[in-house]
């Protein structure tokens, strides 16, 4: 990896775990808020338990760690759409679920950048992209009635704050892994021994 690419890797990564590490401190002061002590308790803990199991998956060099980053990013990513489009989920009693569920993918995403910039970056721009178009459906019916937010003010709801850090890192990802020349490939095909050839 190039010095420069290295240089925007980390870049990424340190303004990634800023946010999670902000961003986790307000979801979680929200719980404690609005809950009682021990349903905050639960609730911080089941999306901080698996961002941390994540992270922990994505400093390992199994060849699966990839594979299953996409799989869940294609997860989160159609239940956010749908949760948005039918209300899977009741926001009012349970807060942003789907949002959260994209907040604590994508703090592991930039650990799995560090290895692999090119796909961490492709998968944050998906799930920024995925959550831009998620909070916009929730105004859709204000839209057509000639009222609901501006782009601005969309971007700081509780749902839409996380798109503006997810497509920014995520860009920065993937000029990091462009300059590096990595490949996006999320699947390995190793030889056996036998096979490999003889030099």
């Amino acid at each position: 990896m190039t010095g420069t690419a290295k240089i925007l890797t980390y870049i990424a990564f340190t303004l990634m775990a800023l946010f999670g590490v902000v961003g986790g401190l307000f979801v979680a002061g929200y719980a404690f808020e609005d809950l009682s002590t021990w349903a905050a308790i639960g609730s911080t803990a089941a999306w901080l338990v698996p961002t941390v199991v994540l992270c922990l998956l994505a400093l390992t060099r199994y060849s699966a760690v990839p594979t299953v980053f996409v799989v869940l990013t294609g997860l989160v990513a159609a239940f956010t759409l749908v949760d948005s489009s039918v209300g899977l989920v009741d926001q009012d009693a349970l807060g942003p679920v789907a949002a959260i569920g994209v907040f604590a993918l994508a703090v592991s995403l930039a650990v799995l950048g560090l290895r692999q910039a090119s796909l961490a970056g492709l998968l944050l721009v998906v799930l920024g992209v995925v959550q831009l178009a998620a909070t916009s459906i929730g105004f859709l019916g204000e839209w057509e009635a000639g009222g609901g937010p501006r782009l601005s003010a969309l971007l700081t709801t509780s749902s839409g704050v996380v798109v503006v850090p997810l497509l920014f890192v995520g860009a920065l990802f993937l000029v990091a892994g462009g300059l590096a020349h990595q490949s996006m490939r999320f699947w390995h095909h190793d030889l056996p021994p036998t096979a490999r050839p003889a030099h």
